[in-house]
C-alpha cells in the first residue's frame, strides 16, 4: 500500500551535502488530469517559444476493447493511441487546455492477423503506438513512436515460446509534423515497413526545419533481454546480430503538414553484411503466416541498439551535423561478451553507412550513452560537447562507473573524435572484433568512482584523483541513470549511485541516490559529488532523476515590450527525481513507485531550493516518469508525469513558481511552498516508511554470494 513518506518540514541543509540551500522555494498550484482512459503512457512536455505548452501522451483509445498483448508488460491490455493536447497560459486549470487530438489513430486499425492469444487461432492485431518522443524547435514541433500498425505488406511477426507462444507482430517507424506550435497536424508518416522490428526512435531538429530521426531494427524481432538489469527487459537493449540503427532526415525549411517532407531511410551503421540468420532463435512469419526462411532474415556478426541523437551546426557556414553515438555488441564470436560505444557524425542530408568510432574501453562493457552538446563552444574554454555512458567490467546488471569524455575546439567544431579529451585512438572506426580490441583509447574520466570519498579536484590533478580511476578501483559499487547539462564553460553529470550494488540487490542494507558533479571548464575545477536526493532510509531508492537547464531565450524577450521572463537565465537549472521501494532480489513483492520530488539550483548550483515534493500525497498511488520544463528564466516550472490509481493510469500535469521564502518555512494551506525531504530516514520530523524491510545486515555470507554471481558475469578477466 501506498504510504505517505514524511509530513512537511522545511529543512536549511539537507545530510551531509556540501551544498548550500537558498532563500527561495518553489511553489505548486492544483493538479491537472489530461488524459480520460486510465491507460496514459510516457507522458512528455515542451514548451514553445511563443509559451505554449505541448503534452503528448499514450492512451487507451477503448479502456474496453481493442485487445493487445504488451510483451515487456507480460500482460493483455487495450491498445493505445498518442494524444496531444496545449495550452497557452494558466494551465493549471483544465479549462485552458485544448481538447486531445488522436495522432496516431492505429488502434482502431490492423495490418496483419497473428495468434497473439497463442491459442492457434490468427486474429487481427490492433495497431499500438508505443511511448512518444516529442521535440520542438521554433514554431516546429514532430512527435514519432514505433507501431504495431505497418502498412504495405511487409510486415513479419515473432513467436516467443517463454511467452505462451505468442505471436507478435514487428512494429514499424511513424512520425507527425506541426509546423505552428501543434495548432494542426500532419497525418502519420510510415518511415519503416515492418520487415525488421523497429525500436528506440528519437529525433531532433532546427527552427530553420532541418531534422533527424534515429531508430534501430532488429531482423528477427524485439528481444526480451536477460533480467540482469534494473529494467523490465524487452526494452531494445539486448538485439540480435545484424541489429542496425536507421536514419531518416526532413528537407530544410519545412512548412506545411505534408508527407513528403522525409527522405528515403538507409541504415548508418554496417552490422547487416549480406550474412543471413543462423542459430536457435524464435519463429518469424511474414504478413500470411508463412515461416519465414533462415536465408530469408537478415544476420551479422554485431547488432547495434540504444542510439543517441543530436543536431548542431557544426560552424556559421555549415550545413548542420549530426552527433550519433549507440552502444553495439562486440561481433567476437563469443570470446567476448559486452558492448563497445560508438560514435560518428556526418552532415544532416548525406548519411552513409559506416562503422563508429569506438570511445570506449574496448576492454569493457560499456553501455547507455548519453551526451550534451551545445550551439556554441564554452567561451574560455571551447567546450562543446560532454559524451558520458556507463562502463564496467561486467555483463548485464553488473556493477559500473559512469564514464566521461569532452569535445574541445582543437582545429575543428569540438565534435569530431579528433578533438575528444582524452583522446581516442585515430584509428577507433574498426569493424572487426581483432582490430578493435588493440585500439589505443586513453582512459575516460570517471565521474563515479568512490562517489562518498570523491573530492574536489582540478584538471590538474585529475591524476592523483577519483576521477582516474578504473572502474575496477571499487568494484562493488554501481551507478546509474545518468544525466548531463551543458551551458557555456559549465557542464554537469549527474547519476544515481549506491556504495555496494550485491548489498542493495540482495539485502536492502543499501540503496540508491542521486548526485551531480559540476565541471567548471574556465576554472579547470571539478565538484565533489554532491547528493541532493540524501535518502537515509535503505528501504526507498531514488530513480529516474531529471537535470534540465533553461531554454534559451525566446523572441519575446527582445519584444518591442520585453519580457524578462524570456530571456535565458543559464546559471539556473532544474533537478527531480522519483522514489521507489527498494525489495530485495530474494522476495516475492515488486518495487512500488512512491512520491516525486523537484528542486531549483541557482548560481550555477551553489543554492539549491528545498526539496518539495510535487506527486504523492495521495494514498493508494503511485507516481512515476515525471518531465520537467521551465521558462528561459526558470521562475516558472511546467511538470507532467504518469499516476497509477485503482482507476487507472493518468497523465497528471502540474506547474510552480519560484518565490521567496517566509521566515517560519511556510505552511500548509497552499499560500506558501510546502517543502518536504524525500528522506525517509529519521533526521528530519514525519513518519519513517521503511518498505520491503532489510534482512538482517549480519548476513555477509548471503552479500558475499552475491558479490560472487556478480563476477561471474564479467566481460573478461584483466590482463
Amino acid at each position: 500500500m501506498k504510504k505517505t513518506l514524511l509530513a512537511s518540514a522545511l529543512i536549511a541543509a539537507v545530510g551531509s551535502s556540501g551544498m548550500v540551500w537558498g532563500a527561495t522555494g518553489l511553489s505548486f498550484g492544483d493538479t491537472v488530469q489530461l488524459s480520460a482512459n486510465g491507460g496514459a503512457n510516457k507522458t512528455k512536455l515542451v514548451r514553445m517559444t511563443n509559451g505554449r505548452l505541448v503534452s503528448v501522451y499514450g492512451d487507451y483509445l477503448d479502456p474496453n476493447g481493442n485487445t493487445v498483448y504488451d510483451v515487456k508488460a507480460q500482460a493483455e491490455r487495450p491498445a493505445r493511441d498518442l494524444f496531444v493536447r496545449h495550452c497557452d497560459a494558466d494551465c493549471d486549470d483544465i479549462a485552458n487546455w485544448s481538447t486531445p487530438v488522436n495522432i496516431s489513430g492505429t488502434a482502431s486499425q490492423s495490418s496483419i492477423d497473428t495468434d497473439w492469444t497463442g491459442d492457434g487461432t490468427r486474429t487481427p492485431f490492433a495497431g499500438d503506438s508505443d511511448k512518444p518522443n516529442i521535440f520542438n524547435s521554433g514554431s516546429r514541433i514532430i512527435v514519432s513512436w514505433v507501431d504495431k500498425y505497418c502498412d504495405g505488406g511487409a510486415q513479419r511477426s515473432v513467436t516467443y515460446l517463454t511467452r505462451e507462444n505468442r505471436e507478435i507482430p514487428f512494429s514499424c517507424t511513424y512520425a507527425v509534423t506541426s509546423a505552428n506550435n501543434g495548432a494542426d497536424w500532419s497525418a502519420p508518416v510510415q518511415l519503416s515497413t515492418g520487415e525488421r522490428d523497429a525500436k528506440q526512435d528519437v529525433h531532433r531538429g532546427l527552427g530553420t526545419g532541418e531534422w533527424a530521426i534515429t531508430w534501430q531494427e532488429d531482423p528477427r524481432g524485439l528481444q526480451l533481454g536477460e533480467a540482469d538489469g534494473p529494467g523490465d527487459g524487452a526494452s531494445g537493449a539486448n538485439v540480435s546480430h545484424g541489429t542496425d540503427i536507421w536514419y531518416s532526415y526532413a528537407v530544410a525549411g519545412w512548412t506545411v503538414q505534408d508527407n513528403g517532407i522525409w527522405a528515403t531511410p538507409v541504415r548508418v551503421t554496417d552490422n547487416y553484411d549480406t550474412q543471413t540468420a543462423s542459430g536457435n532463435f524464435d519463429v518469424i512469419q511474414d504478413t500470411a503466416g508463412n515461416v519465414v526462411a533462415d536465408d530469408q532474415i537478415e544476420g551479422g556478426t554485431a547488432g547495434a541498439s540504444r542510439a543517441n541523437l543530436a543536431l548542431q551546426f557544426g560552424s556559421l557556414d555549415s550545413v548542420p551535423q549530426v552527433i550519433l553515438a549507440y552502444e553495439e555488441t562486440k561481433g567476437s564470436s563469443g570470446l567476448d561478451e559486452g558492448k563497445y560505444v560508438r560514435y560518428h557524425t556526418f552532415d544532416w542530408n548525406t548519411p552513409g553507412e559506416q562503422a563508429g568510432c569506438i570511445i570506449s574501453n574496448p576492454a569493457l562493457n560499456a553501455r547507455r550513452v548519453r551526451f550534451v552538446p551545445q550551439k556554441e563552444a564554452g567561451s574560455a574554454s571551447g567546450l562543446r560537447l560532454g559524451i558520458f555512458w556507463k562502463e564496467g567490467e561486467f555483463t548485464q546488471g553488473g556493477p559500473s562507473d559512469i564514464m566521461l569524455r569532452k569535445g574541445v575546439v582543437n582545429g575543428g567544431n569540438g565534435f569530431s573524435t579528433a578533438e575528444m579529451v582524452p583522446a581516442v585512438d585515430a584509428n577507433c572506426a574498426v569493424s572487426d572484433y581483432a582490430s578493435a580490441i588493440v585500439l589505443n583509447n586513453q582512459p575516460a574520466l570517471n565521474m563515479s568512482s568512490r562517489t562518498e570519498d570523491a573530492q574536489a579536484t582540478t584538471d590538474a590533478n585529475i591524476a592523483t584523483s577519483t576521477i582516474s580511476d578504473d572502474t575496477y578501483q571499487k568494484v562493488e559499487e554501481n551507478a546509474i541513470a545518468h544525466r548531463g547539462l551543458l551551458r557555456g564553460d559549465d557542464l554537469y553529470i549527474g547519476y544515481t549511485y549506491t556504495p555496494v550494488l550485491a548489498e542493495l540487490l540482495y539485502t536492502n542494507t543499501k540503496n540508491y541516490n542521486f548526485y551531480i558533479r559540476h565541471y567548471d571548464a574556465a576554472a579547470g575545477t571539478w565538484s565533489v559529488p554532491e547528493n541532493l536526493s540524501n535518502i537515509e532510509d535503505t528501504g526507498i531508492n531514488v530513480r529516474e532523476p531529471r537535470l534540465v537547464g533553461t531554454p534559451g531565450s525566446t523572441p519575446a524577450c527582445t519584444a518591442p515590450t520585453p519580457n524578462p521572463e524570456e530571456c535565458q537565465d543559464k546559471t539556473k537549472f532544474y533537478v527531480a527525481w522519483g522514489t521507489q521501494t527498494n525489495v530485495s532480489e530474494w522476495s516475492l513483492e515488486e518495487p512500488s513507485e512512491l512520491d516525486l520530488y523537484a528542486a531549483r539550483a541557482e548560481d550555477k548550483g551553489d543554492y539549491v531550493t528545498p526539496i518539495v515534493r510535487f506527486a504523492g500525497e495521495a494514498e493508494d498511488v503511485e507516481d512515476f516518469e515525471s518531465q520537467i520544463r521551465m521558462t528561459p528564466a526558470g521562475n516558472e516550472l511546467f511538470v507532467v508525469w504518469n499516476e497509477n490509481t485503482p482507476s487507472g493510469t493518468h497523465a497528471l500535469y502540474r506547474e510552480a513558481v519560484a518565490t521567496e521564502l517566509p521566515d517560519d518555512g511556510g505552511d500548509d494551506n497552499g499560500d506558501t511552498p510546502t517543502v518536504t525531504s524525500s528522506s525517509g530516514g529519521g533526521t528530519v520530523f514525519g513518519c519513517s516508511y521503511s518498505p520491503g524491510a532489510p534482512f538482517d545486515p549480519t548476513l555477509f555470507l548471503l552479500t558475499a554470494l552475491a558479490i560472487g554471481g556478480l563476477t561471474v558475469r564479467k566481460v573478461k578477466a584483466r590482463s
